[in-house]
């Protein structure tokens, strides 16, 4: 599959001295959910905001790499053109407007939609896969669960009807049950509107689950990288980011 979205050699510095990314790579072919891995401070939520050009309101910026999607260069684009290209952020930490309700929330998410369409028929999709979200439609989106706050937050990306999300952090402080939950639906809509997904998560045992191919990032840079079966396999991976030892698992099956 063609690559809808590639970034080569990305490196990114805030307020001109603080290196954040340093040399990444990777590709999100059409219709794939890739995951970004890595630890803490590693780059990864710092390379979703590059996609989405968010640097420069925190005072970054982009110092050497490009970033394109469909071929194209969109590092000069506005967020909201980037948006409305197809390509939707969904931020860490479920940003919803909290004093207004679910309908208002996906209301305002009308005006990212790539192509126009009916208000119904964009809420009855989100309705449809996230149905917690009809039952709470009047309700102040701050008085929502953490897990419902978050399927809001990926219900107004299903507003914008995008072609890509860029989904940080799904499953951060939720509890085991919910992030399946999600990370179903995000399957489901992976498969069924064939959106492609750039996941960062930092449950690198979900992440590599429900991707098909994923990145590693240390540092700022991309060090490994293989289809989800490939890193599962990897003994660096399995130790440092699914807390399985090697050495336990041999004495285990000896």
């Amino acid at each position: 599959m063609a690559a809808a979205l590639e970034i080569r050699n990305l490196e990114v510095v805030y307020q001109g001295v603080i290196q954040a990314v340093s040399d990444l790579s990777l590709k999100v072919p059409e219709g794939s959910i890739v995951a970004l891995l890595g630890a803490n401070g590693a780059g990864k939520t710092t390379t979703l905001k590059a996609i989405s050009n968010f640097l420069p309101l925190e005072n970054g910026r982009a110092t050497r790499g490009t970033i394109t999607l469909g071929g194209e260069n969109i590092q000069r684009w506005s967020p909201h053109h980037i948006a409305r290209k197809g390509v939707f952020h969904v931020r860490e930490g479920r940003h919803v407007f909290a004093e207004m309700t679910v309908e208002e929330n996906l209301v305002a998410a009308t005006f990212a939609q790539r192509a126009p369409r009916s208000r119904k028929a964009a809420f009855d999709e989100v309705y449809s896969y996230f149905p917690i979200l009809s039952e709470r439609r009047t309700q102040p989106a701050g008085y929502l669960s953490g897990g419902e706050q978050q399927m809001l937050a990926i219900g107004r990306a299903l507003v914008a009807d995008p072609a890509m999300i860029l989904l940080d952090e799904p499953s951060l402080g939720l509890a085991p049950l919910i992030v399946r939950d999600i990370f179903e639906i995000v399957a489901r809509i992976n498969r069924e509107k064939k959106v492609s997904i750039l996941l960062v998560e930092q449950n690198a045992v979900i992440a590599l689950k429900y991707a098909s191919y994923g990145y590693v990032v240390e540092s700022g840079r991309t060090v490994l990288e293989g289809t989800t079966e490939q890193l599962s396999n990897d003994q660096d991976i399995r130790r440092f980011y699914l807390g399985v030892d090697a050495h336990a698992e041999g004495t285990a099956a000896a």
